[in-house]
């Protein structure tokens, strides 16, 4: 079989590459003969972070094809994907290797949070995808989308837009709030109100429980650091000095290697875990841990562990997305890092982490659904 996958990973983001993962590990288990071309962001940092072999390769030939035309808005960009091949775009476009998608039996959007209007480019693969569909009778479908914000369609465009997600034979979302809108607005979609692609994995592939230190894990954004108040900053330390070990979970390096540097100046004893380690190791989580998370996916993999924490969020992406987790339930607790209150800490194990196996055997039975006989 040959597969086609599309994402946006690259940079790289913890998040996007711990899919990566996920999915080059269940072709390997799942379909181990088959052909799987990855199109991310940065190619050459995929193979360098993941590895390339003889079935799995990666390429960046659609995101530069999607990026060399940014006039337009995320729609306009579905759109715009959807009439490509017809406006000869394979031609004028022939310096970039779109052959794998014309000899793939499956195109798969798998997940992430790229299809949204701060990138509207990427819009262009939803349309593109439906366009194969349509001429050659690809199988195309969508995992784990964390999709939005997007703005309105206008009034005219939603026939065919209508049209172009018709053709999807799933079109998964990871959260409630934006499957309710799309459904809703696009009637002839087969939208799934399913799960995160991390659940690729259950928690245990992911963690290892190791209950001889007390941990301190700490995920920032770049920007939203100023809104940390130097008071909270005072306790914050003094709050980690009650911890054996404080690690930075690196998760975007291009910006956390300065996040790094100024969380070291206001906490000495903190180390970087890097992302390397978290995704090819297993990272160490005990009891008495606690997490204060501004990253989604820090959030998700540590709230599945069962650790204490709180969480920040400040921008209608990050609430819909941070929230997707509350509603699987994580017991962390919202910040706005303006006042450092003594953590509520609770006994009970939070009710994500009580369902992890469960959920991640129904996307693991979604996923081989899609796939196999």
């Amino acid at each position: 079989m040959n597969i086609v996958l599309i994402g946006g990973a690259g940079a790289p983001n913890y998040g996007d590459e711990l899919i990566v993962k996920g999915w080059i590990d269940f072709f390997k288990e799942n379909l181990p003969e088959s052909t799987v071309t990855l199109y991310e962001n940065i190619a050459d940092k995929e193979k360098k972070l993941h590895g390339e072999t003889r079935n799995i390769k990666f390429k960046d030939d659609l995101v530069k094809v999607a990026k060399s035309f940014s006039e337009i808005g995320f729609w306009e960009q579905v759109l715009r994907g959807y009439h490509f091949i017809d406006n000869g775009g394979v031609e004028k476009y022939h310096q970039f290797d779109l052959k794998p998608f014309f000899e793939a039996d499956i195109v798969h959007l798998h997940g992430g949070g790229y299809l949204n209007n701060y990138d509207p480019e990427k819009g262009f693969y939803i349309g593109f995808l439906a366009s194969l569909k349509e001429k050659y009778g690809k199988k195309i479908v969508a995992t784990g989308i964390g999709f939005g914000p997007a703005p309105e369609p206008k009034k005219e465009q939603l026939e065919l837009l209508n049209n172009i997600f018709a053709h999807y034979h799933a079109f998964e979302l990871r959260d409630v709030d934006n499957f309710r809108w799309l459904k809703s607005k696009f009637t002839n979609g087969h939208f799934v109100n399913g799960l995160d692609d991390c659940y690729l994995y259950a928690i245990t592939d992911i963690v290892k429980k190791d209950s001889s230190k007390k941990r301190l894990y700490l995920s920032f954004l770049a920007y939203n650091l100023n809104k940390v108040t130097s008071e909270y900053w005072d306790n914050l330390q003094a709050f980690s000095a009650t911890f054996d070990e404080v690690l930075f979970f690196e998760s975007y390096p291009w910006q956390d290697n300065e996040v790094f540097d100024i969380v070291k100046k206001k906490i000495p004893a903190a180390q970087k875990l890097v992302i390397k380690d978290s995704l090819y190791k297993k990272i160490n989580v005990g009891p008495d841990d606690f997490a204060i998370c501004a990253r989604f996916h820090v959030h998700f993999i540590l709230a599945r562990a069962g650790v204490n924490g709180i969480y920040s969020k400040d921008s209608k992406y990050y609430n819909v997305k941070h929230q997707s987790i509350v509603d699987r339930g994580s017991d962390m607790k919202f910040t706005d890092f303006a006042q450092f209150s003594p953590p509520v800490v609770t006994e009970k194990e939070a009710y994500i982490a009580q369902q992890d196996v469960c959920l991640h055997e129904q996307k693991l039975g979604f996923c081989q659904s899609l796939y196999l006989p």
